[in-house]
């Protein structure tokens, strides 16, 4: 256990993408370039969307199962580089037929040192097809708790180092109302069950306001949403959720290194920090 090195909140991320999730830009390198010059980051987790054998691209966001070799190599020869410790990590997306792959090759075989999960898109009752929630409109709204169903079965896999973005529901469901606390509490509850932390996401912080009934906001990282995080004693991490170099840490906002961690500060909320051992990583205990 003593060989266990313990990093703060703010020194690691490990929600990072490249131009191989078809939707990023930079190469792995650029990425590690930026961190090493803004100084603030010691450990970087590439997270890219993890591919499927046997499935399509979906919406366009995941490298093609051919590309995987090639980006594992490019993250194993980033490692070290500028004095960064550089890990191998997937963002997976819950499709419960595929958890095999994610354990026995993912994890398994190829030795990746974690992997985030998420739930970006839904069967649009509109289309039928695979939608981006945010994309999916005012028709997701009865879907909320098919969302929440989904959310919750993939943090109880035990397969997840943390879940991504577990509000982005907010980006569709515009309203804080019962509804969208309750489902809140489902999420929040499982985690906690679970000890799996949730992610605040800086991209969410990025994006452009949208007009909801209770006015302008982000899409997600979402104020009432992690208040509530925090009264019901979740563990909570933080990701730059990065697509373009410059955003490897977050944006900085008003003195601090990520609008994230002003929000986390702003509300009273500690963020979780990491202990790694060679390539493992785990939520280093209070």
């Amino acid at each position: 256990r003593e060989n266990w090195m313990r990093y703060r909140y703010n020194e690691v991320n490990l929600h990072t993408h490249s131009y191989y999730c078809r939707h990023g830009k930079g190469k792995i390198v650029d990425y590690v370039n930026v961190a090493k010059a803004k100084g603030l980051l010691k450990v970087l987790g590439f997270s890219e969307h993890a591919p499927l054998p046997d499935r399509t691209l979906d919406y366009g966001t995941r490298m093609a199962y051919s590309e995987l070799d090639d980006y594992e190599r490019d993250v194993k020869r980033a490692d070290g580089r500028g004095g960064i410790k550089v890990l191998l990590g997937a963002e997976c997306d819950w499709i419960e037929d595929e958890a095999g792959y994610y354990r026995d090759e993912l994890l398994g075989e190829r030795g990746y040192s974690y992997l985030l999960g998420s739930v970006h898109s839904m069967v649009s009752p509109v289309t039928g097809l695979d939608t981006y929630i945010s994309r999916i409109g005012i028709a997701f709204r009865p879907m909320l708790p098919e969302y929440v169903r989904k959310y919750t079965k993939m943090l109880s896999s035990g397969l997840f180092l943390y879940g991504c973005h577990p509000d982005l529901y907010m980006a569709d469901y515009r309203l804080w109302d019962e509804n969208a606390k309750a489902a809140a509490k489902d999420i929040g509850e499982c985690a906690k069950d679970c000890g799996v932390p949730l992610e605040m996401n800086d991209n969410g912080l990025r994006k452009c306001l949208i007009d909801t009934e209770e006015g302008k906001r982000h899409p997600y990282t979402n104020k009432e949403f992690w208040l509530m995080m925090k009264d019901m004693g979740v563990k909570i991490a933080m990701g730059s959720d990065a697509h373009m170099p410059q955003d490897v840490q977050g944006n900085e906002t008003e003195g601090f290194p990520s609008a994230t961690i002003k929000l986390s500060q702003d509300i009273g909320i500690k963020l979780v920090d990491w202990e790694i051992e060679g390539n493992q990583i785990r939520v280093a205990d209070e």
